[in-house]
Order: structure tokens, then sequence, then C-alpha cells
């Protein structure tokens, strides 16, 4: 599950920033993130983050975002696989609005090769090494 909550932090702040506007479901009047292509049916950890966030909400209530949850999620993820750690600041709030236009034009789709994921990782401003690493 590591490298998924990896992936779902990514997808996160690949559009608008790390506001967890990725986990936002989509309701009769919203359609979020979730359902973007680079995201319909392979996002995964949602259910994970769930967890954590209720378990945070019954030690300390309305203290820690989701935002917040799925950075350090990411990171603790990344070390307990073996990989390097790294700090994470706090203080994110989460959002109440995702962007499923952003998340469809800024999200490298599943189909792209290798020169089309390194261009749209290039508008983020990733170096080709940083690209491999996250891949």
């Amino acid at each position: 599950m590591g490298a998924s909550l990896l992936r779902l932090h990514f997808h996160d702040c690949f559009v608008q920033g790390c506001d967890a506007s990725v986990l936002l479901s989509n309701t009769a009047t919203f359609t979020g993130e979730q359902s973007a292509l680079p995201n319909a049916n392979s996002l995964r950890g949602f259910d994970v983050i769930e967890k954590i966030k209720s378990t945070l909400e019954f030690i300390c209530p309305g203290v820690v975002s989701c935002a917040d949850i799925l950075a350090v999620a990411a990171r603790d993820s990344v070390v307990a696989l073996g990989g390097i750690g790294w700090d994470v600041n706090l203080g994110r709030r989460d959002s109440r609005s995702a962007s499923l236009k952003g998340a469809n034009s800024d999200l490298p789709a599943p189909s792209f090769d290798l020169g089309a994921v390194i261009a749209a990782y290039s508008k983020k401003g990733f170096t080709v090494p940083e690209v491999v690493a996250l891949s």
C-alpha cells in the first residue's frame, strides 16, 4: 500500500496543490478529481487515509487536516519501504473544492509515453532524475 499512498499524495499535489482535494467524493452536484482519466479506477488508499483520520479525530478532534495526513502517510510509506525520509511541514488546510478539469489536464495520462511524461512533469518544475524517482 506504500506506493499507492505516495501516488495518492502526488495526484493530490499535482492539481491545486497539496490540499486533499483528491479525497473529495463525487455527489449529485459535484464531480471531483477521482473521476479524472488518470485517477479513475486506479487510485488506492482512500480507506487507509480514512482510518487514520478517524483515529486522529477520536484523539484530537478538528486538529489534523486530511492534507497533512496524506503528506505524512506518503513520507512514512516511503520510509517503511526502505526509502529516505524528509521533513514534512504541517499546517495544510483541506480544500472544499476539487478540479476535474485540472486533474484531466495536469496529471500525466496512463497512455503517455516517456517524452509526454517528462514534459508534463517539467511543467511542474521536475527534473528528469526527479521524474524517474517518482515514477
